[in-house]
């Protein structure tokens, strides 16, 4: 997914850069300060600035660093750029000396664009940021008769940031939404809304190892609908669709556990992978999926059908081990599966290893 905040890794890199540059910029700003400022300078950036943004290189290192991500960026921003509000009026008090005040806006755009804070944080900067400037400038002529021009041009640099980073959000969002939707296509049939093949083999395999690890049993169902071929003839494709949505619908409400792996096997053929069922429990969990099919009474009557539309189903439910794989599994529930359609078909028959 695209996402507004960047990597971890990335982030440290640009903290330790940030670092960096500012103290190539000490070198460079000590031969243009007058030297009565070297200490207020310093403290500045050496006090307040650096260890502030190195603060939040250690904390990208925390467990819960994601939790307040956006907050520390906001403090670590804000420490940069107020550090920087108290040079220029102790460069005033001290000197009569006009310290650049363009680093406010260097601070926006790296807080902004390289950062990535989200808009909501970026508001909350922004506002604080031109309060402060804005109260400099009114305490402290330091610009002269420029002080309101320049206060104006900070105000409309920052906002004209602040639309670019909330079009850049909401932009990114869409991109999110979107690669969001086109994912779960890529994981669902589209005509039951369940898993496809690709998807219920990732999950499944994610619950098998579940289950291989706890020592608890990995239950697979194989449910095919009967005679679906001469049914599908004889009614029409659109009819064969509603009962395969149907057989979709049955299965949904009957495994709803959260980790319960429901997945179009192809077909009218369809596999549930599910755990932490006795045998039993399995084999009842079966019998409800053929009493739904009784109540719905779809009539069907052609070819080798009977009377109503049903399925059958083959189950294995056992505690997967070393000499097993979740094919294993596949290929177990299957064999039974084939057996239930030879004994008659509207039924289940359960196997184990």
């Amino acid at each position: 997914m695209v996402s507004l905040s960047i990597g971890k890794n990335s982030l440290r890199r640009i903290l330790l850069i940030g670092c960096v540059l500012m103290a190539v910029f000490i070198f460079i700003d000590l031969r243009i300060i007058p030297a009565v400022l070297h200490n207020d300078y310093l403290i500045s950036r050496l006090g307040f600035q650096i260890p502030a943004v190195f603060l939040l290189y250690l904390f990208t290192f925390h467990t819960r660093f994601e939790d307040f991500r956006q907050i520390g960026l906001l403090l670590c921003i804000l420490v940069v750029t107020f550090a920087n509000y108290w040079i220029i009026q102790q460069s005033w008090l001290g000197a009569k000396f006009v310290f650049s005040y363009e680093g406010t806006l260097l601070y926006t755009f790296f807080a902004f664009f390289i950062l990535r804070i989200k808009f909501k944080f970026g508001l909350i900067y922004v506002a604080l940021s031109l309060l402060g400037f804005g109260v400099l400038v009114l305490s402290y002529p330091i610009y002269g008769m420029y002080n309101s021009v320049n206060f104006g041009f900070i105000a409309m640099a920052q906002i004209i940031c602040l639309y670019g980073l909330y079009t850049l959000n909401n932009s990114l969002n869409k991109v999110d939404d979107l690669t969001a939707k086109l994912q779960e296509l890529s994981r669902v049939d589209q005509l039951t809304g369940l898993l496809n093949r690709r998807a219920y083999e990732h999950d499944g395999a994610i619950v098998y190892e579940h289950a291989k690890r706890l020592q608890i049993a990995l239950s697979v169902f194989m449910i095919d609908i009967d005679n679906f071929k001469d049914y599908n003839d004889a009614y029409g494709h659109q009819k064969g669709d509603e009962v395969i949505a149907i057989q979709a619908n049955i299965l949904k409400s009957i495994f709803k556990r959260q980790s319960d792996i429901i997945g179009r096997f192809g077909g009218e053929e369809f596999i549930v992978i599910t755990s932490n069922l006795t045998e039993n429990v399995a084999e009842r969990m079966a019998q409800r999926v053929l009493d739904s099919w009784m109540a719905e009474l779809i009539p069907h009557g052609k070819g080798a059908g009977g009377v109503y539309v049903s399925c059958s189903i083959g189950i294995v439910s056992v505690v997967p081990s070393d000499n097993t794989t979740l094919k294993k599994f596949i290929g177990m529930a299957d064999t039974a599966l084939f057996e239930a359609k030879a004994a008659g078909r509207n039924r289940y028959k359960s196997t184990t290893l």
